[in-house]
C-alpha cells in the first residue's frame, strides 16, 4: 500500500491510503494537489454520493428554474433510471466507461433511444451542476456521444401519424361545432395544445390576418412559452378568420376572454379536449387514433409539401433552432429533392430572363414592383388555406 500525505488549502494535513502502484499513487497525489490548487478538493468522507448530488440539483435548480411539466419528466427519469443504477455511487467516481455500461444495460432492457438520450442529457446537467459547486471536477456524460436515432425510430412514427389533406377534411367534417374551429386552427397554424388553450381574442389581429402566440395554458395555469422563439406570429387565411368570427358569436364568454374556453368561459381542460373533442372526431371520421400533437406535425408536412423554406418553417413552428426543425422533419424534405432538381433545371434551361439595369428578373410575370411574393398552402378542407411568408 502507498499513503498520500498532503495538506489542503487550509493547511490541514491528510493521509490517504491506496492499493495503487507507486507510479499510480504519484499520479493520484498530483491530482489531489491540483484539486487543492483549483479549490475543488473535498475530503473523501465528505464527497457527495450521486443521490445527494441529485437531491441538491432538484432543490437548487429544478424547483426554481424548470417548469412544472418539465420537472415531472425529470423526476420520472431520475426515479426510474438514474437512481436505481447510480444510487450509492460517489458522484466523483462516475466515469464515461461507467455511463456506457449503464447505457448498454438500458438498451438490453429494451428502453428506447429517445429515452436513453434524455437520461444522457439529464445526467450531464446534474454533473455540470456539481462542477459549478466544486463538488466534482469532471462531467463524464459530456465525454460520451449520444445515440443516433435509428431510421425506423426517427421517421417511422412521425410519418405514420401525419394526416393527409383528405384525412384532415374527413376529420373536420366529422367534428361537431363545439370543436370544429379549434381543430381547424390547430391544423392550419401548427399551434401546440397549450398555446391554443391559452389563446385570447386580443391575440388575433384580424386586420393583419395574424395570430400572436404569447402564452400557454398547461398544468392548470397560464405560463410563459418555453423559448423566446415560441413567441411568434402566424398568418391566418380568410377562411379561418371567417370560422373564428362565427365561433366568437357562439363562444362561451368569460373574464379571461379566451378563444377556446370551456362551457363556463374558463380555461379548457386538456383531457376534456381529447376525450370529448378530438378522439370522438377521429372515430366518427374512421381515422386511426393519433395524438393531438400530430396535427402540428401535419401542418409542418403541408409546409414542406409546398417547399416553404426550412428557416420559415422553423419560425412558424416556434422551434429554438433550425437543428430542431431538421432533426424532426428533415427526412420529409427528401421527398421534395426531385422537384427541387427540376426547378433548378427550369431556371437554367427554361426560364425567360430579362436584364434591367443591374438586376436580372426571373419569370418577370411573377415579380411585381420588386415586392416579396406571398405563398399560400392550399388544403382541400372546406376551402381553407394557410398563408405564410416565404424568405
Amino acid at each position: 500500500k502507498w499513503i498520500l500525505d498532503y495538506r489542503d488549502a487550509h493547511g490541514k494535513r491528510h493521509w490517504e491510503t491506496t492499493d495503487l502502484s507507486k507510479k499510480e499513487a504519484q499520479l493520484l497525489l498530483a491530482q489531489r494537489l491540483q484539486e487543492i490548487h483549483r479549490g475543488e478538493y473535498q475530503v473523501r468522507s465528505e464527497e457527495k454520493t450521486f443521490a445527494e448530488l441529485t437531491k441538491a440539483y432538484q432543490d437548487g435548480h429544478v424547483t426554481v428554474n424548470v417548469r412544472k411539466s418539465t420537472r415531472r419528466g425529470y423526476e420520472a427519469i431520475i426515479r426510474l433510471y438514474l437512481l436505481p443504477y447510480f444510487d450509492g455511487v460517489k458522484a466523483r467516481s462516475i466515469t464515461p466507461e461507467m455511463f456506457e455500461v449503464f447505457r448498454a444495460k438500458l438498451i438490453k432492457d429494451g428502453v428506447g433511444r429517445r429515452t436513453i438520450n434524455k437520461c444522457h442529457t439529464l445526467l450531464g446537467s446534474i454533473l455540470r451542476y456539481g462542477m459549478r459547486h466544486r463538488w466534482i471536477s469532471y462531467n463524464a456524460a459530456a465525454e460520451v456521444k449520444k445515440l443516433q436515432p435509428a431510421e425506423e425510430h426517427e421517421s417511422g412514427p412521425i410519418d405514420e401519424s401525419i394526416l393527409t389533406p383528405i384525412e384532415v377534411q374527413r376529420l373536420l367534417t366529422a367534428a361537431d361545432k363545439r370543436w370544429y374551429t379549434l381543430l381547424l386552427m390547430a391544423v392550419s397554424t401548427g399551434l401546440r395544445q397549450g398555446e391554443l388553450l391559452g389563446l385570447k381574442w386580443g391575440d388575433i389581429d384580424r386586420a393583419a390576418k395574424e395570430v400572436h402566440v404569447r402564452r400557454q395554458y398547461t398544468d392548470g395555469r397560464f405560463s410563459e412559452l418555453k423559448t423566446k422563439n415560441s413567441r411568434r406570429r402566424i398568418g391566418l387565411s380568410e377562411q379561418l378568420l371567417v370560422a373564428l368570427q362565427k365561433w366568437k358569436l357562439k363562444c362561451p364568454k368569460g373574464k379571461l376572454d379566451l378563444v377556446f374556453p370551456n362551457g363556463a368561459g374558463n380555461p379548457e381542460n386538456h383531457g376534456n379536449l381529447l376525450r370529448r373533442g378530438f378522439y370522438p372526431s377521429l372515430r366518427r371520421a374512421k381515422l386511426r387514433q393519433v395524438r393531438f400533437h400530430d396535427l402540428r406535425h401535419t401542418f409542418a408536412s403541408f409546409l414542406i409539401a409546398k417547399n416553404v423554406h426550412p428557416k420559415r418553417i422553423q419560425a412558424l413552428m416556434g422551434h429554438s433552432s433550425i437543428k430542431v426543425t431538421m432533426d424532426v422533419y428533415g427526412h420529409l424534405m427528401k421527398d421534395a429533392d426531385n422537384e427541387a432538381a427540376e426547378q433548378v433545371a427550369d431556371l437554367i434551361f427554361g426560364s425567360k430572363m430579362v436584364a434591367t439595369g443591374k438586376k436580372i428578373l426571373r419569370n418577370v410575370s411573377q415579380v411585381i414592383d420588386h415586392k416579396v411574393a406571398r405563398d399560400r398552402i392550399e388544403l382541400p378542407t372546406r376551402g381553407f388555406s394557410v398563408p405564410c411568408s416565404t424568405d
